[in-house]
């Protein structure tokens, strides 16, 4: 059976290492980001930028109407790592465009291209359930997707799984932004350093392994809500 995974934000981080697991478990797997160095036959690499909105409208999924197909909303940004007050109108613009428009409108192409067994994965964060300053475009998309991914688990559409997947505290690119923030503007700066240096940051490919168990799994999932911290790898 054909197996395909579209996922945004391949180049680096939680998305380049599921897109590697996915295709070592046989995917053909679609990467959408703005840099790739993937290089596998059955990688088709679409260079765009996922904060504007036109090129996202402009996507058009590829056929797969024999096999499975899952969509993996990875794609997000920190953003400016500022109190509100400092922020600037277009990175609020863009911010919100690539944490909450983007995965919405993939979300509704997906659904609306695929009609067999499908399964949709966005990425949230523990970000959503509490304030933390100087993320305040973060932590109000992340509650936005754990809100859209509940709605449209409601709204019980055919054939259609959805989760909001929070990952935890990765080492990514994200992690090293947080720890190289001035501390006049993350008062939390601190905390973040000690998560690093207590080794206490999850490596992206055990996150990618956990996430490959709810796509191979998704009925044994009852909440839509998922932690990380909660799947143990087998």
């Amino acid at each position: 059976m054909n197996k395909l995974a579209l996922i945004t934000g391949t180049g680096s981080g939680i998305g380049k290492s599921l897109a590697k697991l996915l295709l070592n478990k046989g995917y053909k797997v679609v990467g959408y980001s703005r840099t790739n160095n993937i290089n596998h036959p059955s990688f088709q690499f679409i260079q765009i930028d996922l904060s504007i909105i036109d090129n996202v409208r402009n996507i058009s999924f590829p056929d797969n109407e024999d096999g499975n197909v899952v969509l993996i909303n990875n794609a997000a940004t920190i953003g400016e790592i500022l109190p509100f007050n400092k922020k600037k109108e277009e990175n609020i613009i863009s911010e919100y465009n690539l944490n909450i428009i983007t995965p919405s409108i993939l979300s509704n192409k997906f659904i609306n291209t695929y009609h067999q067994k499908k399964l949709i994965l966005n990425i949230g964060s523990g970000a959503a359930k509490k304030a933390i300053p100087s993320w305040s475009t973060y932590c109000s998309t992340k509650a936005a997707i754990d809100r859209l991914s509940d709605t449209i688990a409601e709204e019980d559409i055919l054939k259609l799984k959805v989760f909001s997947v929070h990952p935890g505290i990765v080492d990514t690119d994200m992690q090293r932004r947080i720890r190289n923030t001035k501390e006049v503007d993350f008062p939390l700066k601190n905390q973040f350093v000690e998560y690093y240096e207590t080794d206490q940051l999850e490596c992206s490919s055990i996150v990618a392994r956990k996430i490959h168990i709810i796509i191979q799994n998704p009925e044994k999932f009852n909440e839509n809500i998922l932690s990380i911290r909660n799947i143990e790898l087998s």
